[in-house]
């Protein structure tokens, strides 16, 4: 077995080191290819930990061969099963993987980087702080939320990052370039006005858990990791098909929804404290921040939260 990385050696030592070895799970997905590029740039190795190497998230035997062969100083570990895919691979991926990571990342003695979402909680008591219990709504939530609570119980020390809707603007994401689809075939478009979340840049989540992984190993437990602006569905929906070039005419093919009343099973209100991410300088921008830099004009329509209070 390869010697175990003291990851909990001098703080000085974390905060100035350089080339370290930072395992990615999920490096092949959208957060996953900018973490590879922030790794890069902060001077260190991206190491892939994915099928590419053998790992299977659904075989602990793999994911113990695996990350020990390659041995990395710290993983973050963004890989999971989300929303779009079969609802009983879950638990499988997210929970049971999960503990699967923090039992070889014990043993190796590597820094872990969980990413786990906002979704592990109701929505029904907003807004949430970063010690805030996980109270799920969800197939998928539960399944993230055991995985919150197997990487707390095996590695104590591990960062637990919940994050919100991620968007870029390198690559369109999968729910934008759905929509975007939708409307150029003359399809209308409901999005919910009634359902608020905090997105965030891809590539400020990406530095955010680099610098989690490297500089602050003494940070450990939940931490909200979100966009610094509450935007309703609707809102963030209008703003990321004018960033991919959605025809001002085709706005007009935009309604406004309420969740609420159709889908009991929604979490509405998913709005998160950021004082532990601000009190490390970790705080991404918010979403009207990131396009201004980028010189994109507003939509047409209405532009401003609805439902964020």
């Amino acid at each position: 077995m390869s010697r175990p990385v003291d990851h909990r050696s001098t703080e000085a030592a974390r905060r100035t080191g350089r080339g370290r070895r930072i395992g990615i799970t999920g490096l092949s997905g959208y957060l996953g290819e900018r973490l590879a590029v922030a790794v890069r740039v902060a001077g260190h190795h991206p190491v892939d930990l994915g099928r590419a190497n053998g790992l299977d998230l659904l075989d602990p035997g793999s994911v113990s061969e695996v990350v020990t062969r390659l041995a990395p100083d710290a993983v973050i570990h963004a890989a999971a099963a989300n929303p779009g895919r079969p609802e009983d691979s879950f638990d499988a991926v997210n929970r049971v993987g999960s503990a699967a990571v923090a039992e070889v990342t014990t043993g190796i003695g590597a820094r872990l980087v969980h990413v786990s979402t906002d979704l592990v909680l109701s929505g029904r008591a907003a807004p949430y702080g970063d010690d805030a219990a996980a109270d799920p709504l969800g197939v998928y939530g539960r399944s993230k939320a055991g995985a919150e609570a197997e990487v707390q119980r095996i590695d104590p020390t591990a960062a637990i990052v919940r994050t919100s809707l991620i968007y870029g603007l390198h690559r369109i994401d999968r729910s934008t370039a759905g929509f975007l689809d939708r409307l150029r075939r003359g399809e209308p478009l409901e999005l919910f006005a009634d359902v608020v979340r905090q997105p965030v840049w891809v590539d400020a989540l990406a530095e955010g858990l680099v610098r989690l992984a490297v500089e602050f190993p003494e940070v450990s437990g939940t931490l909200n990791l979100a966009g610094d602006q509450a935007l309703d569905r609707a809102a963030f929906g209008r703003r990321m098909l004018a960033r991919w070039g959605l025809a001002p005419a085709a706005f007009d093919r935009i309604v406004d929804g309420l969740a609420g009343p159709r889908l009991p099973g929604v979490a509405l209100d998913l709005r998160l404290g950021l004082e532990r991410a601000r009190a490390l300088g970790l705080a991404c921008p918010g979403v009207d921040e990131v396009l201004a830099r980028a010189g994109t004009v507003a939509p047409p329509g209405r532009t401003d939260p609805a439902g964020a209070r």
